[in-house]
């Protein structure tokens, strides 16, 4: 490989919009409400010196070196919400404090995509680590080449494989630029964008990228060339998202959320992502926020896309990614989920048995065969919202969710006791980013329950009530009889298709045919949609069932009103009525 040891011409970075993805280790500093109460001299001041890792330890509130940072979206954000306010030379001054930093050498790839610069000498100088973490001597330019393969290898897997778009190069380049800097424990890996490259393909701008990773990831959680591979995956798709996807500004957890799963999916023996699930700020204790509210960040949501690759296989999150372009985050994946082949599905139910699965890690990791996480056993333990002991006859477990948040609640009684997941599966109101919470209230009951209880086999009966019973799902997760627990009507009812895109029958666990009949009618009694040969699904939360997608048979959506409905399985029928609300 031709190692290019010319001067390297520094090019125009014109900055229009500038952002910086980061994979950041550990805590945060400073937040973005410290950082808009700066002039705009002292945020270019800020800026400068967290680039520099010698000076950042000047800075107000900053953590020793090599604990990390936390807060690049913040600052990102900051800048381009700056931008268009700040004079010509201010804007300026900015432009040349982000642009990336110019190394002594660069070689190119053995594919021929990516351009590495890197310094052989000083403070940046790259290195390999030994198996002990020690530097070794005289090791810069294997280590470019380690950089070199590993990127390869992540565009080989993202692009070429799993069949995302290519990101463009950027102006007038034909390559790639990484640069290879000491960050010294700041950032795993920053993405750099500036202006937009005006693809008429979204409804968001696009951008061209370069990026700046650590010279041998000494200081981090994952170290050495596990850490050079989960950052190349990671910034790399930031890199694909930018280009092609489109940004959106408020929908951070989004991006982050997927470079952290293709960690995963190119590296999986690394498992860098497990920081993000454990500790008082990591998902499995706070699974009760709603999704879009971990913005500004978002490795924390990983286990999402592993859960629906298990369910749908490992294309559904690029078929998200392909509505992006077009539509905001939550819309996109509930299409996507939707409209997934062979087998469709609907995000609500993913979202039940999403929380359900959850529960089943740690040392519980046995008891879910098969376990949508092949590393279940080597994750954190959900936490539990409410614990309650059950005095005299009764007990009541409370809450309040908000779309797309989960929550685990237990009543107990000397050894016996109930754990139960509750979700807010309310896609609607996650699209709308609505702030109201859900509340529910299951009372658990030893005795004196009546027939609008759910009967367990240890005795006891529970009753779920909320004011919203088409958003909440509730499992029973351990004690009891989880078999008992599945629906019997079908749900939602009334059903809305803006909301839900299929409604569900269920059908006994313990039927022998898969397939069925489903008739829809009218009030009237006109036949509005016959299913000849319905398949039987089987779902976590549901049990067994059939599915309409609230059309008719000529496939538009039926109007609102009131329909009857008719379920003949193997020549036993099934009766009711539904309801369906289009709005």
């Amino acid at each position: 490989m031709n190692r290019n040891t010319r001067g390297i011409r520094r090019k125009a970075f014109r900055v229009f919009h500038v952002v910086v993805f980061m994979l950041l280790p550990i805590s945060i500093a400073m937040g973005q409400e410290g950082l808009s109460e700066l002039t705009d001299a002292q945020f270019i001041d800020f800026v400068r010196d967290l680039r520099d890792p010698a000076a950042r330890s000047a800075l107000p509130g900053a953590p020793s070196q090599g604990e990390g940072w936390k807060c690049g979206f913040g600052i990102s954000a900051e800048a381009a919400r700056r931008w268009n306010m700040m004079s010509p030379a201010m804007q300026d001054e900015l432009r040349a404090t982000m642009a990336p930093q110019i190394r002594q050498t660069s070689i190119v790839s053995p594919s021929g995509r990516f351009r590495i610069h890197y310094d052989t000498s000083g403070y940046h100088k790259a290195s390999l680590l030994d198996e002990s973490f020690n530097e070794i001597p005289n090791s810069a330019h294997a280590y470019a080449d380690s950089v070199a393969h590993v990127f390869d290898e992540v565009f080989q897997k993202e692009v070429l494989d799993i069949g995302y778009d290519a990101p463009p190069f950027e102006t007038g380049m034909s390559e790639y630029n990484i640069y290879i800097i000491e960050w010294n424990g700041i950032y795993y890996g920053v993405t750099n964008f500036n202006l937009p490259t005006g693809n008429p393909g979204t409804v968001k701008p696009t951008y061209a990228t370069s990026m700046e990773i650590d010279n041998n990831f000494l200081e981090y959680p994952t170290r050495g060339i596990a850490g050079l591979q989960v950052t190349a995956a990671h910034e790399f798709h930031h890199m694909v998202q930018l280009g092609t996807y489109g940004y959106w500004i408020d929908n951070r957890w989004l991006y982050e959320m997927t470079s952290t799963y293709y960690e995963e999916v190119c590296y999986p023996g690394v498992n860098d992502y497990f920081q993000y699930l454990d500790g008082p700020d990591g998902f499995m204790r706070n699974t009760d926020r709603a999704w879009y509210h971990w913005s500004p960040d978002g490795y924390e949501m990983v286990l999402w896309p592993l859960f629906l690759e298990y369910r749908y296989g490992p294309t559904l999150l690029r078929e998200s990614w392909e509505g992006v372009r077009q539509h905001e985050p939550i819309t996109a994946m509930r299409d996507a989920i939707a409209s997934h082949t062979p087998q469709a599905g609907d995000m609500s139910s993913d979202v039940c048995s999403f929380a359900r699965a959850n529960f089943f890690t740690n040392f519980r990791s046995g008891l879910k065969d098969p376990n949508p996480y092949p590393d279940a056993a080597s994750f954190p333990r959900v936490r539990l919202h409410t614990s309650t002991e059950l005095v005299g006859e009764s007990a009541n477990l409370m809450g309040s969710l908000l779309p797309l948040a989960s929550m685990y609640v237990r009543v107990y009684r000397g050894i016996d006791s109930l754990t139960f997941v509750v979700a807010n599966a309310d896609i609607a109101a996650a699209i709308a980013r609505s702030g109201a919470a859900v509340a529910f209230d299951i009372e658990v009951r030893r005795a004196g329950y009546d027939e609008s209880f759910t009967k367990l086999d240890n005795g006891w009966a529970y009753k779920m009530t909320t004011a919203a019973p088409n958003v909440l799902c509730v499992s029973l997760l351990e004690g009891g009889s989880v078999a008992q627990v599945e629906r019997s009507a079908p749900f939602p009812n009334p059903f809305y298709p803006v909301e839900y895109s299929r409604m569900v029958f269920p059908v006994p666990r313990s039927v022998q045919a898969n397939r069925a009949e489903l008739f829809i009618y009218t009030v009237s009694m006109d036949l509005a949609r016959h299913v000849e040969q319905a398949p039987i699904e089987l779902s976590d939360d549901i049990g067994a069932f059939v599915a309409w997608d609230g059309r008719d048979d000529e496939g538009d959506p039926l109007p609102s009103g009131v329909y009857f409905y008719v379920l003949d399985i193997a020549g036993e029928i099934t009766k009711g009525k539904i309801a369906v609300v289009q709005r």
